[in-house]
């Protein structure tokens, strides 16, 4: 009986690695002076100190670093004879390019130092073909509400009533569809605040993926495992407050299973198998 349940547990694990959501980074390695093209320039996206993934740039100064699971990552860029950049906050989306031109500073003398540049999202994305608007979970914990319905009701051309969704773009409740980690969810997709990594509500020029939603698609990605051991607990209350005795608790932990030696990074150790585990009760 251990057997089976360990065997469950594992496949259960290696389903949602394959299941995983992830998106691309793409751009060019510029000289900030004179605006030419740096080939074979270094660049790496890492995630709190641990390496995600990285490349190299072309001839031409191209470089493409994919897939990268969705969320904010650290993206630096180092050639000899430049001084290391280093962007913070780069947003990747779930099955969108992040178009990122990284721009280096030249110097007389190799030096340790690293020229730290704060990421903005561009007004204008080359990728989107689709109308509607993502949300990653810093911008979700914002908000007042804690659900992907309630990020859903903050975009246009979506109608709610009482917090709930009634229909995207006036077509019947029925034509919207939810997916999780890119599986039709049929019933409840409530999942927990702490769980989620990225929603997106896409309200027009559906991809041919989507072609059973004659409505608009909610699409939810949830947050991989971590290099490293954290966990959280969280409590909300309204009790003494108003007459509604709202309470909620949440806890969160994620880590590693199995980790390997970064083959770049000696002193560094990349997850192979991890878990997270999420939940809420009210």
């Amino acid at each position: 009986m251990l057997r089976k349940l360990l065997f469950i547990f594992i496949a259960f694990l290696s389903t949602q690695g394959l299941m995983a959501q992830s998106g691309e980074l793409k751009g060019k390695v510029l000289d900030k002076e004179t605006r030419e093209a740096i080939p074979f320039a270094n660049v790496v996206v890492e995630l709190n100190g641990n390496l995600v993934g990285g490349g190299s740039t072309d001839f031409d100064g191209n470089y493409t670093v994919k897939p990268i699971p969705v969320g904010k990552y650290t993206v630096k860029a180092s050639y000899v004879g430049y001084k290391t950049m280093q962007q913070e906050g780069v947003i990747v989306r779930n099955e969108k390019i992040t178009f990122l031109d990284l721009k280096l500073t030249g110097s007389s003398q190799q030096i340790e130092e690293i020229e730290v540049v704060s990421y903005k999202i561009p007004l204008i994305s080359k990728d989107n073909t689709s109308s509607g608007s993502a949300m990653t979970s810093e911008e979700i914990e914002k908000m007042p509400g804690r659900s992907a319905a309630a990020v859903a009701t903050t975009v246009a051309g979506v109608y709610s009533e009482d917090g709930e969704i009634g229909s995207i773009r006036g077509a019947r409740s029925s034509g919207n569809v939810t997916y999780v980690d890119g599986v039709k969810i049929i019933g409840s997709s409530a999942i927990p605040q702490s769980a989620i990594a990225e929603t997106a509500v896409i309200t027009g020029g559906l991809p041919a993926k989507y072609g059973d939603a004659t409505g608009g698609i909610i699409n939810i990605t949830t947050k991989g495992p971590s290099n490293k051991l954290f966990g959280g607990i969280e409590g909300i209350t309204s009790n003494f407050l108003d007459g509604y005795n709202y309470n909620l608790v949440g806890l969160t932990i994620s880590g590693p299973l199995v980790t390997k030696q970064n083959p770049d990074y000696p002193d560094k150790r990349d997850a192979v198998l991890g878990y997270i585990f999420s939940g809420e009760y009210r």
